[in-house]
């Protein structure tokens, strides 16, 4: 079997054609969906770029293989020991290779996150272009076409494609977010009352008005064509999905060239393909704009679209669409039933190859889903509800515990939490129990969560964030950033530190208020005060 894996970084599954938007953006997306299975609950593990696209090809949860943000501690992929991978939780490229099918990627995507245990899924990585960070669409079609024109003569092969876009900047030429601005109207959520209570409440990286800052001076737009300096109003929001969606129309017309490659070169009908993301983004949602920072709906919801050859193109509509809660670490299961392959024993997630079949398959109960690159947070979603637990809040204004009705409020504009205390406790229990089964038992390495809490987000430079809230009018903001924060600034090793008396303890210590008392008895004892005759 030829299998493509289409990986398009930042695809928010409610802004394409296949599920249901208004606009126009991917009708060569829509072409493959005809043919398809398309999957309406698929979400990620863990977000937002590492975490998740380390859960996918591992087939584990961050809590298990370790990567839960983007960078130290909580970056770092917990390593089998040995010269070679173990057979109970290879890379989903590894267990491909061993069953004699030809791995390659055309992604930077190793190389940007400094991921490079990402390689061991190939046999073949290229990188379309000298860049170190970002390869748009026309670069990785260009590769990725002499690949197949290459290698469209043989048998089971497996291609992974990393597109950039919709990731920002949107960099894509400007006619096609004026096209995307002229298809349709933009969301009417939020409007403009909801911005006017971002621009007031909300603060962090990617918020109304930080939109292209969390860290210090706000600065303006790289794009202006394409994105706005802030978001202060229904104008300047409208601009910004203009050029959201404008990125995705963009995609989709190099996805159609990569599509009518396959046609030209005879394995159309013959090449699986499969079309996801890593992560989705939240426009507005909990205060934030443009961005995944959050363990929310949009940031975890991701799209799915499955085209099996001789599998799904004789399904009726009705075998088309599946609900049932999936995770994205449930795909490399379901290749290996397809495929007819074992599946590795200590791989999580669960095949869901009888939906791909037409078939009906129970849905989870209940997902877990984590972010660990601009806050900590864990969130637990059931058919209708989301709980969302922040364990670090990073610069951004989220509540520590938050409970939703998305079924009903798609945007979480109405957090549930003091008007439901029955669900909010079983939402927490399963958010308990989920812990405890992956980071609680015998043979468990510790959730790396827990133990990079210290130090928390990547994206988090709170001191030179609240000076700039006060900066520039909203001092009542960096009040109360500092407060979220204030129960952790006291640093606490678990190592003893490399100086032996730090001068910051040094001050602290001098200036606590048992200090005198403790130097005064001192003085007592030395000159023999205190001592008993």
């Amino acid at each position: 079997m030829r299998i493509i894996y289409v990986d398009v970084d930042t695809l928010r599954a409610d802004h394409t054609t296949p599920y249901g938007y208004h606009r126009p953006t991917t009708p060569h997306l829509q072409a493959l969906a005809d043919k398809s299975v398309v999957f309406d609950r698929y979400y990620c593990s863990d977000s937002p770029c590492l975490p998740s696209r380390t859960a996918l090809t591992s087939g584990q949860f961050g809590i298990t293989n370790g990567v839960i943000g983007h960078f130290g501690a909580a970056a770092q992929f917990r390593l089998d020991c040995g010269h070679m991978s173990d057979p109970d939780r290879p890379m989903l490229g590894q267990h491909l290779g061993l069953a004699g099918v030809y791995t390659a990627a055309v992604s930077v995507f190793a190389e940007r996150h400094r991921a490079y245990f990402f390689h061991a899924n190939f046999r073949e990585s290229i990188r379309a272009t000298a860049n170190q960070g970002d390869e748009e669409a026309p670069d990785v079609n260009r590769a990725a076409i002499k690949w197949l024109r290459d290698h469209a003569h043989e048998e089971d092969w497996y291609l992974h494609l990393t597109y950039w876009e919709p990731h920002t900047d949107y960099t894509q030429p400007v006619e096609w977010t004026e096209r995307m601005a002229a298809s349709g109207p933009a969301p009417a959520w939020p409007d403009q009352e909801t911005i006017e209570h971002h621009k007031a409440e909300t603060f962090g990286p990617h918020s109304a008005l930080d939109l292209h800052s969390g860290f210090g001076p706000q600065s303006s737009s790289p794009v202006p064509h394409n994105m706005p300096d802030a978001v202060r109003d229904r104008a300047e929001f409208e601009h910004l999905i203009n050029g959201f969606d404008g990125a995705i129309a963009y995609w989709d017309h190099y996805f159609g060239r990569l599509m009518a490659t396959l046609e030209e070169l005879g394995i159309a009908d013959e090449t699986a393909v499969i079309v996801s993301a890593d992560h989705g983004e939240s426009f507005g949602e909990n205060g934030s704009y443009a961005e995944h920072g959050l363990a929310n709906e949009p940031t975890h919801r991701l799209p799915l679209v499955f085209y099996w050859p001789g599998v799904t193109d004789g399904l009726p509509d009705e075998a088309r669409r599946n609900d049932a809660l999936l995770y994205n670490i449930d795909l490399a299961p379901t290749l290996c039933d397809l495929l007819g392959l074992d599946v590795p024993r200590a791989w999580q997630g669960t095949s869901f190859a009888d939906a791909v079949r037409g078939e009906a398959i129970p849905s989870r109960d209940y997902l877990v889903l984590s972010h660990g690159a601009h806050t900590y947070q864990r969130s637990v979603r059931t058919r209708d509800h989301m709980y969302i637990r922040t364990f670090h809040p990073g610069c951004f204004s989220t509540e520590w515990e938050q409970l939703f009705n998305v079924t009903e409020d798609p945007h979480l504009t109405r957090d549930l939490l003091p008007d439901e205390p029955e669900l909010a406790a079983r939402m927490r229990s399963h958010l308990a129990e989920w812990i405890f089964a992956y980071a609680g038992r015998p043979g468990c390495l510790p959730d790396p969560m827990q133990s990079t809490l210290q130090t928390g987000p990547q994206y988090n430079d709170p001191v030179a964030y609240a000076a700039h809230l006060r900066n520039t009018g909203r001092a009542h903001l960096a009040e109360r950033l500092e407060a979220n924060l204030a129960h952790v600034t006291v640093p606490v090793s678990w190592h003893a530190p490399e100086v032996t008396f730090p001068a910051d303890l040094r001050g602290r210590w001098l200036t606590s208020p048992g200090f005198a008392p403790m130097i005064d008895a001192l003085m007592r004892r030395r000159d023999g005060a205190d001592v008993a005759p």
